[in-house]
């Protein structure tokens, strides 16, 4: 039952905090200060570099884990953000808007054109999905 409320938890609470974490400034920002929505994986060492310090900071913030930017779990969730994007991008027909019910920031849903949100939504869920975070 731990586990299923866990899950539940973790879908919302990363549904309710990603999108409008990045639509503040990033000096505002609690989840996502080092990086923007247009960093996409694979498109430049700089951009691998910024998606790889954020999940370090994902990871410190929410899990109180403070790993080297090189740690297996890093590169794990890279993977994870990396696969979510680059599914996307092979599928036909994706809207390039954020979810309807995750996505809206005053009532509008969100330019998502990358795939990006909904991949860093994917982060954040896992993360919250560990067994750190919960019993520790």
């Amino acid at each position: 039952a731990m586990g299923a409320i866990q899950r539940i938890m973790a879908n919302d609470v990363s549904c309710l905090h990603v999108t409008p974490d990045f639509a503040l400034e990033p000096a505002k920002r609690r989840l996502f200060p080092q990086v923007e929505k247009n960093v996409v994986p694979g498109t430049s060492p700089a951009a691998d570099l910024k998606i790889r310090k954020t999940i370090v900071h994902l990871r410190g913030h929410l899990l109180d884990r403070h790993e080297p930017i090189d740690h297996p779990e890093v590169e794990r969730t890279f993977k994870l953000f990396a696969g979510v994007v680059a599914e996307a991008k092979k599928r036909k027909g994706i809207d390039k808007r954020d979810t309807y019910f995750c996505g809206r920031i005053a009532g509008k849903r969100v330019d998502d054109q990358h795939y990006t949100l909904r991949a860093w939504r994917a982060v954040v869920t896992y993360l919250l999905r560990q067994q750190e975070f919960l019993y520790e």
